[in-house]
């Protein structure tokens, strides 16, 4: 068994910086939504709205890559 790469475990744990990102910018957009309403959910459901987009276009960006890797090697590139 080989040891694993940082960059092999944070895309096995789900760790990226897209979620991050998705993740605060949902924060901060659900902050501006509690707000404007003088509410306390939005930021919470943002949260998780963001975090669930940047894991969906991490995923995205990881399945493209490998194809790509593999429609190269199919061409004898490495």
């Amino acid at each position: 068994m080989r040891e694993l790469h940082s960059h092999e475990v944070e895309e096995v744990s789900g760790a990226g910086f897209i979620t991050d990102a998705g993740a605060a910018l949902g924060t901060g957009i659900g902050a501006v939504v509690d707000a404007a309403t003088k509410g306390s959910t939005a930021t919470a459901a943002g949260t998780k709205l963001g975090t669930g987009i940047g894991q969906v276009v991490e995923a995205s960006v990881t399945v493209i890559g490998g194809f790509l890797k593999n429609l190269g090697s199919l061409f004898g590139r490495k």
